[in-house]
């Protein structure tokens, strides 16, 4: 009898231990950094993450009034799987001859950030539902680290895309030198994975 005092104890620590926990150890999701910015969502937003196409490779419902929403860059990882030829994504009106290299063995997928509204609370992605805001930055995956320099046409302007080997933000740079008509354009890897989405504006705007 003199040793149920020291029972107790050990019987309440072993059912504290045997209470059914979460399948992730009931830990917050841990911040990835990534995360996407714009103005304030109205009711029944979505921000989409897709391929020149239009094509979705990942979405997320986004909650009314929220300005930046942290997403999740393993969600949309088997996406690699449709990186193609480099020289397949350069825009229209590449000046024949101004490619160098010429040729790199780089596979690469550019994706964009767009937000829609669902008016019609079908779950889709309708016509006439995308909001009126972009990015000239893209989520960018290389199969091996690439940098190419080529002038376009309409309007004229030399461009460097340089991409890091693997996922990284594209961060697009635009400006016109002084006493120049040739615009000089940039898609390079930055460090920080922030986008923003804004209000449209041309690839050459300033």
């Amino acid at each position: 009898m003199k040793r149920l005092p020291l029972l107790i104890p050990a019987l309440l620590l072993a059912a504290c231990g045997a209470a059914p926990s979460a399948p992730d150890g009931g830990r917050p999701p841990l911040p990835t950094g990534v995360e996407v910015r714009f103005p304030a969502a109205p009711a029944g937003s979505y921000l989409s993450l897709v391929t020149v196409r239009g094509e979705n490779v990942y979405e997320v419902p986004v909650p009314a009034g929220t300005t930046v929403l942290a997403v999740n860059p393993a969600r949309w990882a088997g996406a690699s799987a449709r990186a193609q030829e480099l020289s397949t994504l350069l825009p229209a009106g590449v000046v024949a001859g101004s490619l160098t290299p010429a040729t790199s063995g780089a596979r690469v997928t550019l994706l964009q950030w767009l937000m829609w509204r669902d008016h019609n609370t079908n779950g889709t992605r309708d016509e006439g539902e995308v909001l009126p805001l972009m990015s000239h930055d893209r989520v960018a995956y290389s199969t091996e680290a690439t940098d190419v320099s080529f002038r376009s046409a309409a309007p004229e302007m030399q461009q460097r895309w340089t991409f890091k080997a693997g996922w990284s933000r594209a961060e697009h740079y635009v400006y016109l030198p002084l006493n120049s008509t040739t615009y000089q354009r940039s898609l390079i890897s930055a460090a920080v994975e922030r986008y923003t989405l804004h209000e449209p504006t041309p690839v050459t705007s300033q």
